[in-house]
């Protein structure tokens, strides 16, 4: 049937046939979805970083820090474990990296008449988080450090809080793929806690 075509109707023909397996082989391939779970941690570190003040310059006071714009902390390290979702139960190390802005700005607490006697200072970072199966999670962090004293009268503590926003930025091992974010409250001396939403790729049954 098809060598009494015309060039033309055969031409029509093999693009149909094309068109219609390439629809068939689509419809077999499995699709990737995202699977969204609420997740929380807890966090606690176990030693202290290692700080320095910059820029480097003679005007930046290593001794009272005065005429430095920022504060690095590098090296902390700590533990975590996640306390709600599929992955309860789950242990984990971690290391931050963190910088401190010196650029305060009223944390909205004030005295009674109304003086403000609350400052916060801006601050950034990043999570490395290392599972005991040796996977892994990277997340970026922003926020801010607010003095929690009773009377802060300019200095940001201890005591403190922070309030901060975390993206995860990659995963390893049975978290590749992972995307999410989430908010993390810290209270110095005290713990850390967290709630993200996570997307888990998954694939459907069928």
């Amino acid at each position: 049937m098809l060598s009494k075509l015309t060039f033309s109707q055969r031409r029509v023909h093999t693009v149909g046939v094309g068109v219609l397996l390439s629809a068939v082989m689509l419809c077999a391939t499995p699709v990737f979805a995202q699977e969204l779970r609420h997740v929380a941690e807890v966090l606690k570190m176990t030693s202290n970083p290692t700080v320095s003040f910059g820029p480097v310059s003679p005007t930046c006071s290593a001794k009272d820090h005065s005429g430095c714009k920022f504060v690095d902390a590098s090296g902390g390290t700590g533990i975590g474990k996640i306390v709600e979702g599929d992955d309860a139960g789950a242990t984990f190390t971690f290391t931050q990296e963190t910088t401190l802005l010196l650029a305060s700005t009223p944390s909205g607490a004030h005295d009674p008449n109304g003086v403000s006697t609350g400052v916060c200072l801006p601050l950034f970072g990043s999570d490395h988080w290392v599972f005991e199966d040796g996977s892994t999670i990277d997340l970026n962090r922003q926020g801010s450090e607010c003095c929690a004293a009773s009377d802060c009268s300019g200095r940001v503590g201890p005591p403190f809080l922070t309030h901060l926003s975390t993206i995860i930025t990659g995963g390893t091992g049975s978290f590749a793929g992972l995307k999410g974010a989430g908010e993390r409250a810290t209270s110095v001396p005290g713990a850390t806690v967290e709630d993200q939403v996570w997307e888990v790729p998954s694939v459907p049954d069928n």
